[in-house]
């Protein structure tokens, strides 16, 4: 889940909604909604891929898709904008190594939440936790963000399966909480396509995506007011771990993350929660 701006304009150009099955994770929305970081979205004229409406209830965070996870980091100290190199264990105790080479430390314990393929190669050294992770496949996805000064797609807010192009477009601003004026797009091109171009410049992607979309949706020729696009590189799963987590209590290392069970931000909360949950019961 996130929330990237063009200019002062918010977009959701990741997850596009979250919806619930487990009432754990029912019970947290619920809370969300409550207390106005989330709404429920219902997208005029979507009929889904089985074309009988919507199945779940869709959620979104309020005034973006971040907003969700805003209650679960209140009174945690967070850093950004550092990334972690190596992890290195000393005395049972855990340094993090980041790629200016400083450091932060010492921990009791670490919780890996990153894709899989990233946690594999911070979890070399641990071959209980590295070698599983082989089997996770991820694919990446291209998210382009459209900013119009004028109403343009048709009436309806969402569109999926569009062509071998195009998996995803909405309309960002029929969220809740968004700005009414104009129209503020979000596409998610297909994953085989998203392979093929993900060398390419995002200039060139957002123009070719763009293109696609104003031809599958027979748009009037417009030039967008800004646009940008975005290569999620692990933004999907496609074979996900089978397990909701790992974690070997001798080294107080965990992984987690959605890809453990699928793609989903349910996913991504069972994990989290299970993964806390061990660490919390190893310290009793």
């Amino acid at each position: 889940m996130g929330t990237a701006r063009l200019g002062v304009v918010p977009f959701d150009h990741g997850s596009q909604y979250v919806s619930a099955r487990n009432a754990k994770f029912k019970a947290f929305l619920d809370e969300t909604v409550a207390t106005n970081y989330a709404s429920k979205w219902q997208p005029r004229g979507y009929a889904g891929d089985s074309g009988e409406g919507q199945i779940s209830t869709w959620y979104v965070g309020t005034p973006g898709m971040s907003s969700i996870v805003r209650p679960l980091a209140e009174n945690v100290r967070m850093t950004f904008g550092r990334r972690v190199h190596t992890l290195q264990r000393k005395d049972k105790l855990w340094t993090l190594w980041f790629d200016d080479q400083t450091s932060e430390g010492p921990f009791a314990a670490v919780a890996v939440t990153v894709p899989a393929p990233e946690a594999q190669l911070l979890l070399g050294r641990l071959p209980v936790l590295a070698e599983p992770l082989e089997r996770v496949r991820m694919q990446p996805c291209w998210a382009l963000m459209v900013r119009l000064d004028q109403r343009l797609l048709p009436e309806q807010d969402v569109y999926s399966d569009m062509s071998q192009i195009v998996r995803w477009v909405s309309r960002n601003n029929s969220k809740p909480g968004r700005a009414t004026g104009g129209d503020h797009i979000v596409v998610h091109a297909a994953p085989t396509w998203t392979r093929q171009t993900e060398d390419m410049e995002p200039e060139a992607v957002a123009e070719e995506l763009w293109a696609e979309v104003s031809h599958v949706l027979s748009l009037p020729p417009v030039r967008p007011a800004q646009m940008a696009a975005h290569l999620w590189r692990y933004g999907l799963c496609d074979t996900p771990l089978g397990e909701t987590f790992m974690f070997a209590r001798e080294h107080m290392v965990g992984v987690g993350g959605d890809w453990c069970r699928g793609r989903l931000a349910e996913h991504a909360f069972e994990s989290g929660h299970a993964l806390g949950s061990a660490i919390v019961e190893a310290f009793s």
